[in-house]
């Protein structure tokens, strides 16, 4: 969950490029938060697609083809969950999920902070690059390209009840970013992680107080220090995810000198 007052304290960003932010000063940061730039931002083929589609007008709520395109993709990723619906917020995926399920208190998996829930629980994220609960009833699928929290997909396993609300109707440049954006990140999968950093994971996997999963990695010590060590890594120029226990994402295109860089906090901090 993300935490206003470490969101507050981030620098004002003039521009971001890769897994790089850069604030009104020009200080570079690396971007371990991520959020909806999973492969990096101004990824070419998902800004691209959503110049094209703004040149064409394509800005307001209205369908179009690009939401089919999404579904498409998506269905064909997801074969055990082919019936999808695209939310423009995460709290309303959550919801479809909730009242798919019969509502009460809503126990979502994370493979990025439990593990393998070997289809123990019967809604689960999907998280790229981690394997998919194929047991989970609704899969909710964490979009490696989106513009706020859309677009936000909900997968069902089997029939939908009447509950659920439909899918709302997203601007035609969102859509067409994500799927270029989906599509990016399949052939990624296809060739192998563009994440990984073998030296890096394997400070990691030393490191006390943070545990790995693929390329994510979360907080394990107590979350009262997280405020704290989120502030030394911002002021060391690395950009954690703005929430206890993450995860934060590890970026795979490092420099010797920033992978020296993230191995030494992450082993050093907290108390290593």
């Amino acid at each position: 969950m993300l935490d206003r007052q470490l969101l507050r304290g981030i620098p004002r960003i003039r521009r971001a490029r890769g897994f790089r932010l850069y604030d009104m000063q020009g200080r570079r940061y690396l971007d371990l938060f991520r959020d909806g730039a999973l492969l990096g931002h101004r990824d070419s083929g998902s800004l691209t697609a959503m110049k094209s589609a703004l040149s064409q007008g394509l800005a307001a709520a209205l369908p179009s083809v690009w939401e089919k395109r999404l579904l498409t993709a998506l269905a064909r990723s997801f074969p055990r969950h082919p019936e999808i619906r695209l939310y423009v917020s995460k709290d309303r995926a959550l919801d479809a999920a909730c009242r798919c399920l019969g509502g009460g208190p809503l126990v979502i998996h994370d493979p990025a902070l439990d593990g393998d829930a070997a289809g123990r629980v019967p809604a689960g994220f999907w998280r790229p690059f981690l394997p998919p609960d194929e047991g989970a009833r609704v899969l909710l699928p964490l979009m490696p390209v989106k513009v706020g929290e859309a677009p936000a997909p909900a997968c069902f396993a089997g029939e939908v009840p009447r509950t659920v609300p439909v899918s709302d109707i997203i601007p035609a440049f969102i859509l067409a970013g994500a799927v270029r954006g989906f599509a990016s990140l399949s052939r990624s999968i296809d060739t192998g992680c563009p994440l990984s950093n073998p030296d890096l994971d394997k400070a990691l996997d030393a490191a006390p107080g943070w545990a790995r999963v693929g390329p994510y990695v979360r907080a394990v010590f107590p979350e009262a220090e997280y405020p704290k060590v989120h502030a030394e890594f911002l002021h060391a120029g690395v950009l954690l995810h703005p929430g206890y226990p993450g995860p934060s994402v590890l970026p795979g295109d490092c420099s010797p000198g920033e992978t020296r860089l993230l191995a030494g906090l992450f082993t050093r901090i907290p108390g290593g």
